[in-house]
């Protein structure tokens, strides 16, 4: 996993520059549909700024090379899990914009980079799982906690653009 272990924020910080980039010009342009056929996800976006997301995307990027540091650096079998759980997380992440892009049968910022990404994932994964030589039920557990600490922060990060974009007196996007 080592050999590995810094392509995690490498492939998110470019999988996440598309989000940046795209998705407040997307939520503007699309926004009428989006309140029409998915009323609960426009309301964690109601008070979306380019400026809170990016702060958002930046905490899970220090995250990302939280989880990376310290496997790397201490070198403890339960961290590389938890990093590994954290880079499932990712790569289902991948799965999920894919996903919405099939299921809204149109381009989503963040479904190029989604497709780039999950192949290349999906072989990191294939190959760190290769390396595990520990009893699997120990492996899954710090898995399982690495996906859940990702899943937690996510929730975090959406409050974080709301409460950024109202603390800043931005203007929400949608």
């Amino acid at each position: 996993m080592e050999k590995y272990v810094w392509l995690f924020p490498i492939i998110f910080i470019f999988h996440d520059m598309e989000e940046i980039i795209g998705f407040g010009i997307w939520l503007k342009t699309n926004k009428q549909i989006l309140y029409e056929k998915y009323p609960n996800i426009m309301n964690t976006y109601r008070d979306f700024s380019t400026e809170g997301f990016s702060l958002a995307v930046f905490e899970e990027l220090v995250l990302c090379i939280a989880f990376s540091a310290s496997a790397f650096l201490l070198d403890i079998q339960t961290l590389w899990y938890l990093w590994l759980g954290g880079f499932i997380a990712c790569t289902l992440h991948f799965i999920i914009h894919i996903g919405q892009a099939i299921v809204m049968r149109k381009y989503i910022p963040a479904t190029v980079t989604s497709i780039i990404c999950l192949p290349i994932s999906l072989w990191i994964l294939y190959k760190c799982v290769l390396t595990i030589k520990n009893d699997w039920w120990y492996v899954a557990i710090f898995i399982v906690l690495g996906i859940l600490v990702v899943a937690a922060n996510l929730k975090f990060a959406q409050k974080m653009i709301g409460w950024f974009t109202r603390k800043m007196g931005l203007s929400s996007i949608i």
